[in-house]
This record gives C-alpha cells, structure tokens and sequence, in this order.
C-alpha cells in the first residue's frame, strides 16, 4: 500500500508540472535572452486572402542585432528596416534593450517622416524629450506589468524557455504608443516539425503558438539547434501574414 500511494503521488506531481503555466517576464527574467545571436536577418512577407488566395501587401525586412555597451551597461541593440513597393510604408526601427531581461531601454521609429521615440524608465514609457521633431513628446503610460516590445516579437519568441511539446506559458507584449494597457497572452509550444529549407535540407523546429482570441493567433517556427525563428504565420479569420527567413545557397545547419 506504501508503495502504490508513493506511486500516485508521483503521478500526480508529473501531472501538475505539465499542467503549469509559466509566467514569461521581465520581472521574472526567465526569457533566455543567451539565445539571441549577433547577425542580419531578411524576411519576406505578404498577406494572403484565405477565401480567395489572393496575394498582396508583399514586403521585405531587413533585422540586425548587435551587443554593445551604453553608458557602462550591456545592451542589445536591434535595427528594422521594412521595405515596400509603396515607400511611404517604409519604416525604419532602432531598440536598444537591457541585456540581462531583455527590457526596453529606448525605443525610435520613422515611418513617412513621422518620428516617435520613447524612453523607458522604470515601469513607464516616457517620449523621448532628445529627439527633436518627435511627435510623441508628451506620451506616457504607466505599466502594472513591464511587457516586451512587440515590435521585437520574433526575437523575444525566439528566446522563450522552450522544453517539451505541450509545454504552456502566458506572456505580454506592448506596441509603443498604444494607449492599451498590454495583457497576457497564452503561448503553446504545439508540435514540432522539420522545416524544408535550401538544397534539400530541412531544419528541426519548435511550433509555438501565441493566442490573441478564438480567432486570432500567430504560429512561429523556431530552430531547436540555432534559436533562430525561421518562419511566422499572423492568423486571423479571412488571412494570414507570412515572414519567412531568408537563406543563402551556401548556408549549412
């Protein structure tokens, strides 16, 4: 009898510990933030009509990441630029972020000579009062939870904790200089699949899934063996958004 309630008790705490759901946060610093890479990355990108199949908004991005020093502190900086057959939709996007957690440190966007640029001090973002011609000078918002950038999603899903198929966590993301304060969000890690990629070659991957609504949700494809996220899929009721990684003929896994 010893033995069997041993045994159940066992089963019961692997079952919780599937069963938990695991807060993704700055405050609790446990996005692995080791796994981002100094380097470019291009993606490709369209939107696609699911009724009709049709194609449009096609679009290039263009992702450098790089660690530096500011000021005595590590930091990661993170330049955008997004490239479209329409150039008022160009945009361009400097981050610098703490490199410990991964939190927004500054923030600076131009998109058809708009200007917005943020500070992030303590848990609140602040415009920017160095930037001239910033239009969000007076912006500001206080968080009772401090988010990631959304604008950085792809590197901040592509350093998330990931463990095992089934494996749940929740987590928040803010786009600067929304007046929306951010929620959680549940992020599934949902199955994993070799992903086709250049001369015949696939590349082992995690499918995460981060969920808006019923209806809303994204899917990522994140290498197990490089943490690079390798392809992006923006799901909503009649479409989808693709980013898809950019490979060089010559490029080994």
């Amino acid at each position: 009898m010893k033995f069997l309630i041993l045994f159940i008790v066992a089963n019961l705490f692997c079952a919780a510990s599937f069963a938990q759901i695991d807060t993704i946060s700055i405050k609790n610093n446990n996005l692995r933030v080791t796994n981002l890479k100094e380097g470019n990355s291009q993606y490709v990108c369209w939107l696609k009509d699911t009724r009709s199949g049709a194609v449009s908004i096609i679009s290039m991005s263009e992702r450098k990441v790089y660690f530096q020093k500011i000021r005595g502190k590590d930091v990661i900086v993170i330049v955008k630029h997004s490239f479209n057959n329409d150039t008022s939709a160009n945009k361009y996007i400097y981050t610098v972020s703490d490199w410990n957690n991964f939190k927004t440190l500054y923030d600076y966007s131009s998109k058809a000579a708009v200007i917005e640029a943020y500070n992030y001090v303590g848990d609140e973002i602040k415009g920017a009062d160095s930037i001239k011609q910033n239009s969000k000078l007076s912006f500001f918002l206080k968080f009772k939870d401090l988010p990631y950038n959304n604008e950085l999603d792809l590197e901040t899903l592509s350093a998330l904790p990931i463990e095992r198929i089934g494996q749940k966590m929740v987590i928040s993301f803010y786009q600067p200089g929304s007046s929306l304060i951010p929620k959680f969000h549940p992020v599934e890690v949902v199955s994993e699949e070799q992903l086709s990629t250049v001369n015949n070659t696939s590349v082992d991957c995690w499918v995460i899934k981060l969920s808006f609504d019923s209806e809303n949700y994204d899917l990522a494809w994140v290498s197990k063996l490089t943490h690079e996220l390798l392809r992006f899929e923006s799901r909503g009721p009649t479409d989808v958004y693709y980013k898809v990684k950019l490979f060089s003929s010559d490029q080994k896994f």
